[in-house]
């Protein structure tokens, strides 16, 4: 019994590493991005502090992690500049998180994140 949990959590571990698409989508059905160097910034950036929880596209990680791909941007940058304040403080490692970005990273990350996995059909 010990033997195959260790089995089922070592092949979870390996699908999420090799970042598997388990939505059964095909990354044609959605909206290319043209990545300029501030999208880039704002990518390597949100991979290093927010991709734990809210994953590499911006697909949680967990059930209870929010999804942040097609997110609207004014509703990111409100909620963690709402965390930044102080507004918002029921999610410690957010407003811990929140508070070492900049406004520029605030406004460019949530800009990341919702042009992230969006449908064709929203263009």
């Amino acid at each position: 019994m010990k033997k195959q949990a260790w089995l089922l959590g070592s092949l979870f571990t390996v699908a999420l590493l090799a970042g598997c698409d388990l939505s059964g989508k095909n990354s044609s059905e959605f909206r290319p991005v043209e990545m300029t160097p501030k999208l880039e910034a704002a990518r390597n950036k949100a991979l290093a502090l927010c991709s734990g929880c809210h994953g590499p596209e911006g697909i949680g990680t967990a059930d209870f992690n929010p999804n942040l791909a097609c997110q609207k941007k004014v509703y990111m940058v409100k909620q963690l500049n709402d965390y930044r304040n102080g507004l918002r403080g029921n999610h410690i490692p957010m407003v811990n998180i929140a508070k070492m970005l900049t406004e520029e990273e605030v406004d460019s990350i949530s800009e990341w994140y919702s042009l992230q996995r969006c449908p064709i059909s929203t263009l």
